[in-house]
């Protein structure tokens, strides 16, 4: 799967207008510069791996060197890599670079704390659909970076069956059956809002169960109920505070919208320095 298009790389470079950078225009030449990538606090890194593509298709006499692995955890202070080329060409590409890296690592590192936050138990921290538009696969990219698993990437990849799907339908047990013969090879999942519907969905052999905006005890009496007959998520209001409270329980994952949606960015800088065109 081709993570970083070529579409995507032209549409925010045209989002930028890096071919039209008027400061860099006016005030730096064509001498030879080097970019100090630096991390400035702890945490997961996510993305490097994109910049030798991001900034070769914008000047192919750029090169990058990079000194870390990709999903490691580091410290601050960390010099995370080199890029080399015409300064101007750095600057104009420079603020894009971090944008998507400062993001990916963000989203990393969020994970990468969830994934802590569970150590010793089964259950897994998977991601949502809840994702920026056009960037699904490099948030998702990030979430496995951290130690987390990606859940769908999109509405063809399983099926699961929401509360609107739910009440669209005549019944839970109809609306269950209506799929499966429409889908009988697939994997069914369905939302469940109460233990009634679990019920009803280890009865009509569901393959997993959603468990929408439960408290921690409404969880754990869903896991004794279920004794492991169907696959148990639990999703809704669950943070890296409280992950480990429900991961407790038993439940066989949890889904965290916020770790795409809400995930602050790691603080990552360029400090660019002149040198000469020999050391390039």
């Amino acid at each position: 799967m081709d993570l970083l298009e070529n579409n995507f790389i032209q549409q925010i470079f045209a989002e930028d207008c890096v071919d039209q950078d008027i400061t860099s225009t006016a005030c730096v030449d064509k001498r030879a510069a080097i970019g100090d990538i630096w991390l400035k606090e702890d945490g997961w890194v996510a993305g490097l791996l994109f910049l030798p593509q991001i900034f070769s298709a914008h000047d192919p006499a750029i090169r990058c060197e990079l000194f870390v692995a990709e999903g490691t955890r580091l410290t601050k202070g960390t010099l995370l890599g080199h890029v080399f080329g015409p300064a101007s060409s750095l600057l104009n590409i420079e603020r894009i670079a971090l944008n998507l890296l400062q993001h990916l690592s963000g989203i990393a590192t969020l994970t990468a704390h969830c994934v802590e936050a569970v150590a010793g138990t089964k259950c897994q921290i998977l991601d949502t659909r809840k994702t920026v538009p056009g960037m699904r696969k490099l948030q998702k990219y990030a979430v496995r970076m951290g130690g987390g698993t990606n859940h769908r990437l999109h509405l063809a990849d399983q099926i699961l069956i929401k509360d609107n799907h739910l009440a669209l339908g005549t019944d839970f047990v109809d609306t269950l059956r209506r799929v499966r013969k429409a889908f009988p090879d697939r994997r069914v999942q369905v939302e469940v809002s109460h233990i009634d519907q679990l019920s009803m969905a280890i009865a009509e052999k569901a393959d997993a169960a959603l468990l929408d905006n439960m408290s921690v005890e409404e969880v754990a009496a869903c896991v004794q109920i279920n004794r492991g007959r169907l696959f148990l998520e639990a999703s809704g209001g669950i943070r890296k505070n409280n992950v480990r409270e429900y991961a407790a329980t038993g439940v066989d994952a949890v889904s965290i919208g916020a770790l795409t949606h809400s995930a602050a960015a790691l603080d990552i800088s360029m400090k660019i320095r002149g040198c000469l065109i020999d050391n390039l």
